[in-house]
């Protein structure tokens, strides 16, 4: 019996074994902090070749992507884990000031973390795919994420049930990130890159 490496089981097992690779690059990559948000534009730039169906050294291709504009994507990667942890030590806070006061102090909270999820989930795609300033690259990841909210919320699920069951499946937290890059990346190549030139 011949085997055909062109199978759709063998390209399916090509894709598995570059999330895999992918994903420990991302890990290495962003062991000093400071370097997750490259790190991270450097895993979705990857996954978009990936799904494009580009033929790529996977070393070479993270470690190119993630030089290119490095001292952009770490203050982008700074902001985003700067607030995301304002957010996170600030629960108690708006949870304390709520009970005291009134409920809807705490809502605007919610909403606060529902539209940094939203954002999240958008502008390290929108960094591997537009070029222009740090202001003006949150300005559009906020304002593709509202625009496209269908596509964003289903990002934010997708991302939250793989981190969900990363929790139950020790295994899965070898590919986590990187399968949520994979799939995130497809919606929004599908959704939003046709309107940002990819360089």
């Amino acid at each position: 019996m011949k085997i055909r490496y062109d199978s759709p089981f063998w390209e399916r097992m090509g894709k598995l074994y570059y999330i895999i690779v992918l994903n420990f690059l991302w890990i290495l990559f962003s062991l000093p902090l400071i370097t997750i948000g490259p790190s991270t534009v450097a895993l979705h730039r990857c996954m978009f070749s990936l799904i494009n169906g580009k033929e790529m050294n996977v070393f070479t291709e993270f470690y190119q992507s993630f030089k290119t504009k490095f001292v952009r994507n770490m203050m982008v990667g700074l902001i985003v884990v700067g607030f995301g942890m304002l957010l996170l030590s600030s629960r108690n806070f708006y949870f304390e000031i709520a009970a005291n006061t009134s409920l809807t102090i705490y809502y605007f909270y919610i909403f606060l973390v529902f539209l940094f999820a939203l954002f999240l989930v958008t502008v390290f795609p929108v960094l591997g795919t537009f070029d222009g300033t740090v202001l003006e690259l949150l300005r559009i990841s906020l304002f593709l994420s509202i625009k496209h909210l269908p596509m964003s919320i289903l990002m934010v699920v997708i991302a939250y049930l793989i981190i969900y069951f990363c929790q139950m499946l020790i295994p899965l937290a070898l590919i986590g990130v990187a399968l949520i890059a994979f799939i995130n990346s497809r919606i929004y190549l599908k959704r939003v890159a046709n309107s940002l030139v990819i360089e």
